[in-house]
């Protein structure tokens, strides 16, 4: 099985659509989005561009996520998990929440294969023991922090080789 992780549109929904419209993203098997939607109408995009699961979790920017739910409950395959995501597939457990340091915290424990992450705009993959830690950067493009343009990017990861795959939009 494959999962598309994606993370911080920041309402970049021009990014959002050439990724939607990458094979690589449409072979996946499932998405994991790591938070930071931003406006309620981008989970219409999501839900409409992309027909497989989607699991996320909300980030700092998600601000209207009353309208957010009311938008993602006319998508069947939209699942919000709040702040925290914990899930299996194939037989590999994972972990998602927008933040790095609460990322960390659940990969140091040792209780999953895979953690992951956004909020910081930083592309990133590390093991912490036996744990996969990943962050697939930003779907927007820019880095705050830095106040500079950044490659906008995803990942795919393969549950069953644990092989990443980074993709630039």
């Amino acid at each position: 099985m494959k999962i598309a992780i994606l993370s911080d549109i920041h309402d970049n929904v021009w990014n959002l659509k050439k990724a939607l419209d990458m094979n690589s993203l449409q072979e996946t098997d499932a998405m994991l989005f790591c938070g930071d939607l931003c406006a309620p109408f981008t989970i219409k995009l999501l839900g409409q561009g992309y027909l497989k699961p989607i699991h996320l979790v909300l980030g700092n920017n998600d601000g209207d996520v009353a309208a957010i739910i009311a938008n993602a409950n006319n998508f069947s395959n939209i699942h919000i998990h709040g702040e925290y995501y914990m899930g299996e597939f194939d037989d590999k457990t994972i972990a998602m929440n927008h933040y790095p340091d609460k990322a960390r915290k659940l990969a140091e424990q040792g209780s999953y294969n895979v953690v992951c992450y956004g909020h910081n705009h930083t592309l990133a993959q590390e093991y912490l023991g036996n744990t996969l830690l990943i962050n697939p950067g930003t779907i927007m493009g820019f880095h705050g922090g830095s106040m500079e343009d950044v490659p906008a990017t995803f990942m795919s990861l393969d549950c069953q080789t644990m092989e990443i795959v980074v993709l630039r939009v």
